[in-house]
């Protein structure tokens, strides 16, 4: 235990991260998944390694925290 509420510990990701826990997550898992798309792994396998549960919610997050489809990023 480090002695401070959730709450607080929330604040302090924040603050240092600039983002919350789950935007940083987010961008943790897109940061693995270029690496194996860019190793030509199929979308439907790098998104179950990511954690995502089809390709189509993949793809969306992806497009969400990216920009562009996985497909058009690696064109």
């Amino acid at each position: 235990m480090a002695g401070a509420s959730s709450r607080t510990l929330a604040r302090l990701f924040t603050a240092e991260t600039r983002l919350g826990f789950g935007r940083w997550r987010e961008h943790l898992r897109m940061q693995e998944a270029m690496s194996l798309l860019a190793e030509r792994g199929p979308v439907e396998s790098v998104a179950r390694r990511v954690g995502y549960a089809s390709a189509g919610a993949f793809i969306a997050a992806f497009r969400r925290t990216v920009g562009p489809t996985p497909g058009q990023f690696f064109r």
